[in-house]
């Protein structure tokens, strides 16, 4: 754990909307895991229940206009709201979902800082509940925080870790970015284009603008 709230390196953003579970269960995944990186938590509550609104671990209450808009709509319009209101340079955008193992942000900074035309993002050990964009690592710890097995999940990503090492990208969070650069490729679009996604479109900004997009495989983490 090096969670500060001062001198961060990066500016850790995750969403919330109803469930305080998944977001303890993934800020605890985070804080629990090893790593030198300086980081800080910007939680942001998205057209969020009223429990919600008072934990106090909330740093931005988000509301759209219409908060019976197509729920993705909102979602990238709240994660662009994070990277806008990061205090830090580095942005890592992951979803409260998400369990992380050791060293996962050392790994996410350092392929960026060895490379800044870099858009790093990490390798996913999915459970196997809908398609993988990573089906070789599939691997069930659980679905839900009373059932993970997060003993198991370390010991797991022990053995396909690949530290100081890279592959082609292939899934989009957690993402690592440098905000002055997400802006310049022109954020996230807010919603889905036509016969894409966000992510994807994304992508493929970053990538006319001469950044590539890859796996950092020494950042290993379970999505549910």
């Amino acid at each position: 754990m090096s969670r500060v709230v001062r001198d961060a390196e990066v500016t850790l953003v995750v969403l919330v909307y109803r469930s305080l579970r998944w977001l303890s269960w993934c800020m605890q995944g985070v804080d629990d895991s090893l790593n030198k990186t300086r980081y800080r938590w910007l939680v942001v509550a998205n057209d969020a229940t009223d429990e919600v609104r008072r934990d106090p671990r909330i740093d931005i209450d988000f509301r759209n206009d219409d908060p019976t808009e197509f729920y993705i709509n909102r979602v990238y319009r709240a994660w662009i709201e994070g990277v806008m209101q990061a205090p830090t340079q580095l942005v890592c955008l992951l979803n409260s979902d998400m369990y992380p193992s050791d060293h996962w942000l050392d790994e996410l900074m350092l392929v960026k800082r060895r490379n800044p035309m870099t858009v790093p993002t990490s390798l996913l050990v999915e459970s196997g509940r809908l398609p993988s964009g990573m089906p070789e690592f599939v691997h069930n710890f659980g679905m839900n925080p009373d059932e993970f097995d997060a003993g198991g999940f370390r010991k797991h990503a022990d053995t396909i870790r690949k530290r100081d090492a890279i592959d082609a990208g292939r899934l989009y969070m957690p993402i690592l970015v440098d905000r002055q650069e997400f802006i310049d490729v022109g954020r996230y679009p807010e919603g889905n284009p036509p016969g894409t996604t966000a992510e994807k479109d994304l992508m493929r900004r970053y990538a006319e603008a001469g950044f590539k997009h890859v796996t950092a495989l020494g950042s290993v983490v379970s999505p549910e």
